[in-house]
């Protein structure tokens, strides 16, 4: 009585929440689905009572085989409701052959008839154990039936983890029920087939249980689409959720495989002990979860994904919403230059990139940091190259897979360039800061074809945003220049007063001297106070050392010896203890330039070479040459600046100071040393080296530094 009696409010139960549900604002295709499987739920419960119940095997046997064949609809329709439960979007397409595309669903539910049909074969399945315990029997192709029913369940827990990891909070509330209920069914499926693929028999107490499950989660699973109006709640499911999920899904599939194994082993009649089965069984998931979770793996599958399954290649909202992250996240400019380029590499499915960007001091193209261990760090390629000449005279993008004569030209500059045949480059795509290449970007691996028009304009997207984000930084890096000379006039307003008040008790010293210059008390006095003003002065003035104003220079050409002589007297370099200097040069051609303001630079070069001496015990080292560029380039200069021959021949002399003082480390060199009020002296403002660079760029010109920690520094002075 109890199991009629619960067959009863089952039958009630799913058919009139499944009818009450037409009613809801759901899609038509969902409404269906859910009264079908209503239906389904009741017939199964009813094949089930007469199956327990059955008087002769054969009846038993005819009545699990009709249970069987509703219990594969189930699984589909299943799939189906979980398919169109809250997701907003929906994959398109499927599998490609040529001009054909056949839907991953489409080929599930053509599975599913061919399992239909594998159940009524003869010999397919048979019936197994006594009387007591009957039980079904899955034979050779038979297990194609108990197969795709895992198949199916693995499939559709993947689709609802991916709808629940992407719901909001208040839509995980309210479709508690429907949640809790799905992936109820489907956990059930996934053990009771993994069960029978190892068995190849199906649990002798698995009417009931199933009658059991089906009988109580599915009203609950119906309540929760009626209680809420779950059908106006859209979810957006990203693509990504392949790459994340997928380990999910395809682990499932790992152990999976590895039943099919062992059933092909048992087949063959190969006999193995417990420690065996359990080493292979176990090496094999172990294995299969770590390739399937590697970084390369993720990729393929990303690829594969999006050739086959989407009309589309890529989620083209899903890279809206990740440029737009990247630039509002206010990250410094490696940070998001790293992100921007690692989002690119997933997206078009590379197997890994490289982004070198220009050096301004030497013009040529320095390797970014890439997150990537297997990187190689550390590359640079010339300026002078034929490619980099050739991506900043073009701007075009290179596809070195491409076979049309149309880009041939580039391809061959690109092959060019050895580090392209060495890291195996599959293309090259420039980038651009207003006019000027400002750096490029190398793809390498992961794909066997050029691409396509889809390909190019999303990475034209992506390197348009690396070039904004370069952008974006010079910009910021002015701002903070700004706001730093308005903080240092703020402190100069407190030096000039200091100034004024020294000013002011000189004049107060000079109308008390006419009255009492004759008294010698007086006159000592005056003498310690005119000394302490002068110290006083000479200290703020120090401080507020001020070059030649940029708007006013006015370039003549001049020769460079007489200048650079003028400085080496100014400074009393031949007369310092402790000093071994060296004045050398040749060429007497004019040159343009602002005297005053590059005397200063050449002043303030040598002031800090002179500050940066080496330690008591050595003597130091002062060099000061100068030369021609318009006639050879000294192996001396390419050694320590590391330009190339186009980059120094666009000048036309150079001054070079040379140290064996204290040095700077690399990284002080390249971030911070010609920014305003970086320094690394201890008494010091910051801003003589920022006024050299700006003074010898308003001329035309450019200034490079080389400096090793505790070795010394060499400053080159490059003149148009």
């Amino acid at each position: 009585m109890l199991i009629l009696g619960f067959l009863l409010v089952g039958t009630a139960l799913n058919l009139i929440l499944g009818f009450l549900v037409q009613f809801k604002t759901y899609k038509k295709i969902l409404r269906l689905v859910l009264f079908g499987l209503g239906g389904l739920f009741v017939a199964h419960l009813w094949v089930g009572y007469l199956t327990v119940f059955s008087s002769t095997p054969m009846g038993w046997f005819q009545n699990q085989k009709i249970l069987q064949s509703i219990g594969l609809l189930i699984a589909i329709a299943s799939m189906e409701l979980v398919r169109h439960f809250l997701r907003g979007d929906e994959m398109e397409g499927g599998f490609a052959w040529g001009r054909w595309r056949v839907s991953l669903f489409s080929l599930l539910y053509v599975g599913a008839a061919i399992g239909e049909a594998i159940l009524w074969l003869p010999g397919m399945v048979v019936p197994a154990g006594d009387a007591s315990a009957p039980m079904m029997r899955f034979v050779g192709i038979g297990l194609f039936v108990p197969t795709l029913r895992a198949m199916v369940a693995i499939y559709t827990l993947f689709l609802l983890e991916s709808t629940y990891r992407f719901s909001q909070a208040y839509q995980r509330r309210i479709a508690r029920l429907c949640f809790i209920g799905l992936a109820s069914l489907a956990i059930f499926h996934v053990l009771y087939f993994s069960y029978v693929l190892l068995y190849r028999v199906m649990p002798p107490h698995f009417v009931e249980a199933s009658s059991v499950v089906y009988g109580v989660i599915y009203p609950v699973v119906l309540v929760g689409f009626l209680r809420y109006r779950l059908g106006s709640e859209k979810i957006s499911i990203p693509r990504d959720t392949v790459y994340t999920s997928a380990t999910i899904f395809l682990t499932g599939a790992a152990f999976l495989g590895v039943a099919l194994t062992i059933l092909v082993f048992q087949w063959l009649d190969l006999d193995f002990s417990y420690f065996e089965r359990f080493l292979l069984g176990f090496s094999l998931c172990f294995l299969s979860v770590l390739v399937l979770g590697s970084g390369t793996m993720r990729r393929r599958i990303s690829r594969f994904v999006n050739d086959q399954f989407y009309l589309r290649k890529y989620d083209y909202q899903e890279q809206f919403f990740r440029l737009h992250k990247t630039a509002m996240s206010g990250a410094d400019v490696d940070s998001a230059m790293n992100e921007l380029v690692e989002n690119m590499k997933y997206s078009v499915t590379v197997d890994d990139a490289y982004f070198f960007l220009l050096n301004w001091q030497d013009g040529n193209f320095y390797q970014q940091e890439n997150k990537e261990e297997a990187t190689r760090r550390g590359l640079v390629i010339s300026g002078d190259s034929p490619l980099s000449r050739m991506l900043a005279q073009e701007g075009k993008a290179v596809d070195l897979l491409a076979h049309e004569d149309e880009g041939l030209a580039r391809r061959t500059a690109a092959r060019e360039e050895p580090l392209v045949y060495q890291l195996k480059f599959d293309a090259i795509f420039p980038i651009f800061l207003g006019e000027r290449l400002a750096g490029f970007l190398a793809l390498q691996g992961g794909r066997s074809e050029p691409f396509d028009t889809e390909d190019l304009d999303l990475i034209a997207v992506f390197t348009n945003s690396l070039g904004d984000a370069l952008f974006k930084n010079q910009l910021l890096n002015q701002r903070i220049e700004q706001k730093q000379f308005e903080s240092f006039h703020h402190v100069a307003s407190f030096i000039i007063h200091d100034i004024k008040n020294q000013i002011a008790t000189l004049n107060l010293l000079l109308k008390n001297a006419e009255r009492n210059i004759g008294n010698p008390s007086f006159q000592a006095s005056m003498l310690t106070s005119v000394n302490s003003c002068a110290v006083n002065l000479q200290n703020l003035i120090d401080r507020l050392s001020v070059a030649p104003k940029r708007q006013d220079l006015e370039l003549s050409a001049f020769p460079l010896k007489p200048l650079l002589q003028e400085v080496v007297t100014n400074s009393g370099l031949s007369s310092m203890e402790n000093l071994e200097f060296h004045f050398s040069g040749d060429g007497e051609a004019a040159i343009p330039m602002d005297r005053q303001a590059l005397f200063f630079v050449v002043r303030n070069l040598i002031n800090n070479a002179l500050e940066a001496r080496a330690s008591q015990g050595e003597t130091a080292r002062l060099t000061l040459s100068y030369g021609p560029l318009s006639t050879a380039i000294p192996a001396h200069l390419r050694e320590l600046f590391g330009g190339g021959e186009q980059f120094f021949s666009g000048y036309g002399a150079y001054i070079l100071v040379e140290d064996n003082g204290a040095g700077m480390d690399k990284d002080f060199v390249r971030r911070k040393l010609f920014q305003p009020f970086a320094t690394t002296k201890e008494k010091g403002v910051g801003i003589g080296l920022y006024q050299c660079k700006t003074l010898i760029e308003k001329m035309g010109g450019r200034i490079l530094c080389h400096s090793e920690l505790g070795k010394g520094t060499e400053f080159c002075i490059l003149l148009i």
